[in-house]
């Protein structure tokens, strides 16, 4: 499927955390799954933590004007007006309009993303987005603010695509809906994410695991999704993966979990081995998202993130379709797929043997060749000739493939069909993780 194409219908409606955009956003992406969906819904007011849902924001006209002539309009663009903005209609000075005007320095033709006030519902305040360019230009004098906006009690919807597995045990994705008027932060992680669970539906018939796909509001919408999930659900959910800005041109970069050594992160690294120039952070040593509330104490599901970070356009409106290239979708999405295939196929190795094996007797069949002596020296692969004579003391119960593919530096692909095959030989037993 063409990954692009969801984020066209969708990165221009103003989706703030409380709106009817971002629901149109979340139908829009849900015409493209093939997998069932639920919503959950968490009305204004609901308090967790300190944590608290806002109203339902809407703006209905944003003018600045100056002798009568419009000198800006909110309404151009999803970012012009900082989200969840109050109303204001009044003359001001413009030492007084500088004050609620809010601009990015590095790109002076931009306008930036201010969401503050999506966190601190209990403050109030209001304002515009503008380019530099604009700001610099203003002169002296008096001009009229027109903004009218609306904040009502509404519900927050937050939408989980659910594809089931043999088992209870289940792997979450996440990625945020929210951030109006941006393409690759992070409707890139939504789409990506959507692309995924289809693909998935199509090579798993049912696979081991069960895989959600979350589509919520940054932070907030996390929170309350583990707030009111069913005990039963939440223990189950074993590890997470955070999708964001995954359309940009940079390469793929793994942001670690909270102890960096989990068994997602191992599968996480191992994947990662096939793309190029990858690069690897600890925990919120890159972008940070919602791995912090996954990963906070009471919850503590280990939870990586993957991403294209960092990109100059972050968080303006130069954060457009222009820098999100198909290719680069694709790419994020064969990523995964060589996760979840890890996921799918690691098994725990116990041997059924004592002593050395022959591993060239005809009926193992089993033994890599390191080259021929006569003529020469030994070609030798240094990584399977290192695994071949220290891999029977890994056969423990307590060691996966993906270790092994992680100590010995080995394809994990090679290593599944090198195990099946001592399965059949029965000289191993392959164990669930």
């Amino acid at each position: 499927m063409e990954i692009k194409k969801l984020i066209e219908e969708s990165y221009l409606l103003r989706r703030a955390y409380v709106s009817d955009d971002v629901v149109r956003a979340l139908d829009n992406l849900k015409k493209y799954s093939n997998v069932k969906s639920r919503d959950f819904l968490f009305p204004s007011g609901k308090e967790y933590n300190g944590w608290m849902v806002p109203k339902k924001w809407d703006v209905k006209e944003a003018k600045i004007l100056r002798n009568g002539r419009i000198v800006y309009d909110g309404l151009k663009h999803p970012l012009g007006v900082i989200t969840n903005s109050s109303s204001f209609v009044g003359k001001v000075s413009k030492k007084k309009l500088v004050e609620h005007l809010h601009f990015a320095p590095n790109r002076p033709d931009a306008i930036p993303y201010h969401f503050r006030l999506q966190y601190r519902p209990w403050e109030s305040d209001w304002g515009f987005c503008v380019p530099k360019t604009l700001y610099n230009s203003l002169k002296p004098g008096t001009y009229e603010v027109v903004l009218k906006t609306t904040l009502i009690k509404g519900v927050m919807v937050s939408r989980e695509f659910i594809l089931a597995g043999k088992s209870k045990y289940t792997i979450i994705f996440v990625a945020h809906v929210d951030h109006p008027g941006q393409a690759n932060d992070d409707l890139t992680g939504c789409a990506v994410g959507i692309a995924l669970l289809n693909e998935l539906a199509k090579r798993y018939r049912k696979p081991r695991y069960t895989y959600k796909l979350l589509l919520t509001q940054e932070i907030l919408g996390s929170v309350f999704y583990l707030h009111t999930m069913k005990k039963q659900e939440l223990t189950a959910l074993t590890y997470g993966l955070f999708l964001e800005m995954l359309g940009n041109k940079n390469t793929l970069h793994l942001q670690k979990s909270l102890l960096g050594d989990t068994y997602i992160d191992r599968v996480a690294m191992l994947a990662l081995r096939k793309f190029r120039n990858p690069r690897i952070s600890d925990f919120r040593e890159s972008a940070g998202n919602d791995e912090i509330v996954f990963e906070a104490p009471g919850i503590e599901i280990p939870m990586p993130s993957i991403s294209r970070w960092p990109y100059p356009e972050y968080h303006t409106s130069d954060d457009n379709l222009k820098i999100i290239h198909e290719s680069k979708l694709q790419e994020s999405v064969k990523y995964l797929l060589e996760m979840v295939f890890i996921l799918e196929h690691d098994w725990v190795l116990t041997r059924i043997f004592d002593g050395l094996v022959s591993l060239a007797n005809p009926k193992y069949d089993l033994y890599v060749d390191p080259g021929q002596i006569i003529g020469g020296g030994l070609h030798k692969n240094k990584a399977l000739e290192g695994f071949q004579y220290q891999m029977p003391r890994y056969l423990t119960g307590k060691y996966a493939i993906s270790d092994l593919a992680a100590i010995f530096e080995i394809d994990f692909g090679w290593l599944v069909d090198y195990f099946k095959n001592m399965e059949k030989k029965k000289l191993v037993s392959l164990s669930g993780i």
